[in-house]
């Protein structure tokens, strides 16, 4: 399991947004000579979201502690749909336009083949097993009880 600790900032009846306390941003070597700057690169498309939505269906509160989890490989499935199954997609709408109508064509295949892989690639985001795969459990830190928290 992929673990984070996080922080419940907003909630309501059916949702719960939690912020990541303790981002990672990979080796922790961006600063350092021969460090890959991976964090600056992610920042360079714009600001990563604050906040993240996931169903409360324990009763959260704004300010718990709480601990998100993923499946391990989960990840990974979401990155290889997510640019895997694009990329086939257009690499073969290419490759048979190519084949059919020449190189003047080759381009109108490999729109036809992104917006293909696009449509596959919602309908695989609608699917329950896909959803259940890539879904992110929550639940209560240990280092934070909600008990202590009880007004007297």
């Amino acid at each position: 399991m992929i673990e984070a600790r996080a922080v419940v900032v907003r909630a309501d009846a059916t949702a719960v947004w939690v912020k990541i306390s303790d981002p990672v941003t990979g080796c922790g070597r961006c600063n350092e000579p021969g460090g890959c700057g991976g964090a600056r690169i992610a920042h360079a498309f714009g600001r990563p979201a604050e906040a993240f939505r996931i169903e409360n269906t324990q009763g959260f509160a704004v300010g718990d502690a709480v601990v998100l989890s993923i499946r391990d490989g989960a990840a990974l499935g979401a990155a290889i749909a997510s640019y895997g199954v694009p990329t086939i997609g257009a690499v073969c709408g290419a490759a048979l336009a190519t084949w059919l109508g020449g190189n003047a064509v080759a381009w109108i295949g490999l729109v036809a083949g992104l917006v293909l892989s696009y449509a596959v690639t919602r309908r695989m985001a609608r699917m329950r097993g896909w959803k259940q795969q890539l879904s992110v459990s929550i639940r209560t830190d240990a280092g934070d009880c909600p008990a202590s928290r009880a007004q007297p």
